[in-house]
């Protein structure tokens, strides 16, 4: 009898950072300030390419390819070309710069193979032309240089729609300016092409996914965000990280928006589900949405100078446990009879209803301008439902045809909108509604008027009521019959002026992270608006000057 042994081998050892290789330099000869793209292997995230000794501007970088351009001040003739990457330096390949020199592109046409985990650069003198659901991967970084405009293209591919998706792991940094914003809008945005207030969804919109606390059916993490097809994993949010950052939105515009991939999962203008605190959204311009303005799914995230116009569904949608400060709110509804639409804010607190994390976001100094008192689309203004808690004060709400608040009220549910906005806990009503002023309401005669409790079938529930109205009551809230706001308008003359036509009465001290001002909504009465100069809103003559 015979023994074997079979020898094992260990596996393979990781072999670590590779080498860059070069494979091809396209095109091979050009002039200085011409863009060129390299491809190769182990590129890592962050390469250097040189020309000879002159080191060029990497605009788009991945794994497996770069986007150049060729550095001034090198002689006509062959250059050596190398690429830095992992500590390492690939061989020199050659590129042959040309006498004269060229103007780079003014295009840059982008899928989603052209964005993975690496860091990119869009730059001001270049329009990119995004198609399809491109997506910025974990690890990816996107620098978007102030004065940038960003178009959707309608020929979406095999996907529904083009959108930009800032995933879990990655950041988005577009930081523009109130002289040079940031536009993301469709492809047929151009001068003269005359769009109206109602020509959305003429592509998705904005996603950036996070790694905040959020909850939805009882799943904390890798939760499926609206819009997006629930087998794609880059489309999910949601983890422990209260703090996460996925970067900076700064003055940037988002025009045109709002696609549906199904019924109750559409794209908004902008979505945030799971963003952490460490970002920062602020100073934001969504115009004529297909859907909502902005919804916000979870997360921790604060949103300051946020302006929704013309959106088809609601203009402000929190759900799934957002925990973040809103401050600065601003939202213009279309004009009743013109298109069907829903109410200006729907604030729901969890799915299902007794989650135990629940959205208590505090909302204050917003201005919410209705559809108009005569409209026979929408009878209120902000829905309050599924166990939604917080504090919304210091704020306007005018020209509503029907009741300001519809509360949910729900048998057998001891912590329901109405249950948090009557029961006090050891730690006061996790539910508020303190000095806001209503005015010009359809119909309203009264604080009375603006308040209806309902059930989850829209029931309304008398006695509920009543304690609504004593709420507002009590808190300091205002009932006026006539307009408050210096003017509002949905056209283009100039006559809209979302400012106070007088000082506002007293307001409620806000939460920490929050700023004190004494004056309600969302503007300085008697001061230029922070609309003016670089929001739609702004550009297109709406706005008072």
């Amino acid at each position: 009898m015979a023994t074997f042994f079979t020898a094992c081998e260990d596996d393979e050892p990781d072999p670590g950072p590779q080498q860059p290789t070069i494979t091809t330099i396209n095109p091979s000869s050009g002039a200085v300030d011409q863009q060129i793209t390299i491809t190769g292997t182990n590129f890592g995230s962050s390469p250097t390419v040189t020309f000879g000794s002159t080191n060029a501007t990497v605009t788009n970088a991945s794994n497996t390819s770069i986007t150049t351009t060729v550095p001034t001040g090198l002689a006509t003739g062959a250059v050596q070309v190398t690429v830095t990457a992992n500590g390492m330096t690939s061989s020199a390949s050659t590129f042959t710069v040309t006498e004269e020199p060229v103007e780079g592109p003014a295009e840059l046409y982008i899928t989603d193979e052209d964005l993975a985990d690496g860091t990119y650069n869009w730059v001001n003198d270049t329009t990119y032309f995004l198609t399809g659901l491109v997506y910025l991967e974990e690890g990816g970084v996107l620098n978007i240089e102030e004065g940038t405009t960003i178009r959707f293209t309608a020929d979406a591919g095999d996907d529904n729609t083009s959108a930009l998706v800032i995933t879990q792991g990655s950041q988005i940094f577009a930081e523009g300016t109130a002289e040079n914003p940031i536009i993301f809008t469709s492809e047929a945005d151009t001068t003269g092409a005359g769009l109206l207030p109602t020509d959305n969804g003429l592509w998705g919109g904005l996603l950036i996914l996070g790694d905040a606390p959020a909850e939805k059916g009882g799943a904390t993490a890798d939760i499926s965000i609206e819009g997006i097809d629930s087998s794609e994993p880059r489309g999910t949010y949601g983890g422990t990280t209260a703090d996460d950052n996925s970067g900076i939105l700064q003055y940037v515009s988002i025009r045109y928006t709002g696609v549906g991939l199904a019924p109750n999962s559409e794209i908004q203008g902008l979505t945030l589900g799971g963003v952490g605190s460490g970002t920062t959204i602020d100073h934001i311009d969504i115009y004529s949405s297909g859907d909502d303005g902005i919804e916000i799914f979870g997360g921790t995230v604060n949103i300051s100078h946020i302006s929704v116009a013309f959106a088809t569904d609601d203009s402000f949608d929190f759900d799934e446990g957002w925990r973040g400060n809103g401050q600065y709110l601003f939202a213009l509804q279309l004009e009743g009879g013109e298109e069907d639409f829903d109410q200006v804010g729907e604030w729901d607190g969890a799915v299902p209803d007794d989650a135990s994390l629940y959205s208590a976001p505090n909302i204050f100094n917003a201005t919410l301008i209705g559809p108009g008192q005569n409209s026979t689309d929408v009878l209120r203004g902000l829905l309050i439902r599924d166990g939604f808690a917080g504090k919304f004060g210091n704020s306007i709400m005018e020209d509503f045809p029907g009741v300001a608040f519809q509360v949910e009220d729900r048998d057998g549910i001891e912590y329901d909108s109405y249950g948090r906005l009557v029961t006090e806990t050891a730690e006061g009503f996790q539910l508020e509604i303190l000095n806001n002023t209503f005015a010009a309401f359809g119909g309203a005669t009264d604080l009375a008027s603006l308040v209806e409790a309902t059930s989850g079938e829209d029931e309304g529930y008398a006695g509920a009521t009543e304690a609504v109205v004593a709420e507002l009551t009590d808190n300091n809230n205002v009932f006026s019959a006539d307009p408050v706001l210096s003017g509002v308008s949905r056209t283009t003359d100039g006559g809209l002026d979302p400012r106070p036509a007088a000082a506002t009465a007293a307001t409620a001290t806000v939460p920490s992270g929050l700023e004190q001002v004494e004056y309600r909504g969302a503007f300085v009465p008697g001061e230029a608006t922070w609309l003016s100069g670089w929001s739609t809103l702004s550009q297109l003559g709406y706005l008072v000057d």
